[in-house]
């Protein structure tokens, strides 16, 4: 929620603006209040619509993901976005209709009195300024291939970091060596290892094992012979004795991609493991559960591309 607060105050501050700075345009031609609002309803309303759409297209677009958290948040922010492009669209033209002048300096105003005493009663003449935009729209006009190769160019530079992108969730070790949970996670990598800051946590179902403080001893066993596994936990039971809970050390640092590819191997024995043990288990924690995102986000990425893309066109 708090995202699509923020998302939504920040589209409809940029939408209104995009309104509020047509209708000053016009104005400032010397046109009436009304026609004002119209035109730039009309105008910067249309390109509103457009802007809007394509950012509620790719907001909702994560479903594809199928992560429920960010479907969640793309939806909640899409919802937002619309309701940002309706006040935009209504609300933003019903206050200049109330308050016509709010919005205009006192330049704006004087000019446009000066206006009135010099042409009274006569058609609003338009006048137009030459600011840095449009000696930019112009510069482009007249080289339109050098800027399209200079522009490409400057985009591949810039893509060129993706071939070697690793998504992941950030933890500790991004903050900034000032905050206490950088300091933190230092210390301990230093005094315990890379490993102790992310654990695995790996739960065993023995209700089926005839024996299963024996069970859950071999599950830990295998696990703890892995490699990659700095140390293994001795493991918690319920109170009914049936279901386990233990941590599993990694050598490596949670984001580190050995510390993927050990949650991989360790999933990947389950069936040899779970076999002789006679119970089933689950590798889980925060580490494994953000290497979970940050795979079926990769794989979703193609796929979300597709949709946004085509349904933008």
């Amino acid at each position: 929620s708090t995202v699509a607060i923020m998302l939504g105050l920040a589209v409809g501050i940029d939408y209104a603006l995009f309104i509020v700075s047509r209708y000053r345009e016009e104005r400032a031609k010397g046109r009436t209040a009304q026609e004002a609002v119209a035109l730039a309803t009309g105008t910067a309303g249309s390109a509103v619509v457009f802007a809007g759409l394509t950012v509620v297209i790719a907001l909702a677009g994560l479903s594809v993901v199928g992560i429920p958290m960010l479907t969640e948040m793309g939806l909640g922010a899409a919802g937002a976005v619309v309701v940002g492009v309706l006040i935009a669209l209504t609300l933003v033209p019903a206050f200049l209709g109330f308050w016509p002048n709010a919005i205009l300096t006192r330049k704006d105003r004087k000019d446009r009195k000066d206006r009135k005493d010099r042409r009274a009663g006569a058609t609003p003449r338009e006048t137009r300024k030459v600011n840095g935009g449009a000696r930019w729209a112009s510069f482009v006009l007249r080289r339109p291939l050098p800027v399209l190769l200079a522009a490409v160019a400057g985009l591949g530079a810039l893509a060129l970091p993706m071939t070697d992108l690793q998504l992941g969730m950030p933890g500790d070790e991004a903050k900034s060596t000032e905050t206490t949970q950088r300091r933190a996670y230092d210390a301990l990598a230093e005094g315990f290892g890379p490993g102790f800051n992310g654990p695995l946590t790996v739960v065993v179902d023995a209700k089926d094992a005839d024996d299963p403080k024996a069970a859950a001893e071999t599950v830990s066993e295998r696990i703890g012979g892995t490699e990659g596994v700095v140390s293994v936990s001795p493991a918690q039971f319920n109170e009914s004795g049936d279901t386990a809970v233990f941590s599993v050390v990694p050598t490596t640092a949670p984001t580190g991609q050995e510390t993927k590819d050990l949650v991989n191997t360790i999933r990947g024995d389950r069936p040899g493991i779970e076999s002789e043990a006679g119970a089933t288990f689950e590798v889980t924690g925060t580490t494994a559960m953000n290497i979970d995102v940050s795979e079926k986000v990769q794989s979703a990425l193609v796929p979300y591309l597709l949709v946004v893309v085509g349904l933008a066109v």
